[in-house]
């Protein structure tokens, strides 16, 4: 049965859906909350990510994915579990420099 709904949903698709696995983060449009989650599968149009702590995810979002140093804005299509299909509501630009900070000795 879920291979038949993945089947229908595929079909659905603007644009193709490759499969990944890359950590990403959920930046809130204030800036305040950072919510960590995994890219299952990204198109051009969106992705499909895991995250843990659904409640802590707001409808509107920035999508950054460091290890393409890459960030757009977001907004969340569906919500079933822990798995969540967003879409992109801006074009990919280069993220800007993260800053970290040392943690106290």
């Amino acid at each position: 049965m879920d291979s038949i709904l993945t089947e229908l949903e595929d079909n659905k698709r603007i644009t193709h859906r490759s499969r990944v696995l890359k950590g990403a983060k959920l930046v809130s449009m204030n800036n305040w909350t950072l919510v960590d989650c995994t890219v299952r599968d990204i198109s051009a149009t969106g992705a499909k990510i895991i995250c843990g702590d659904q409640m802590a995810v707001a409808n509107e979002f920035r999508f950054l994915i460091p290890a393409d140093n890459t960030i757009c804005n977001a907004r969340v299509i569906w919500r079933k579990g822990t798995l969540l299909g967003i879409e992109f509501t801006s074009e990919k630009t280069k993220a800007p420099v993260r800053k970290f900070s040392a943690s106290p000795s």
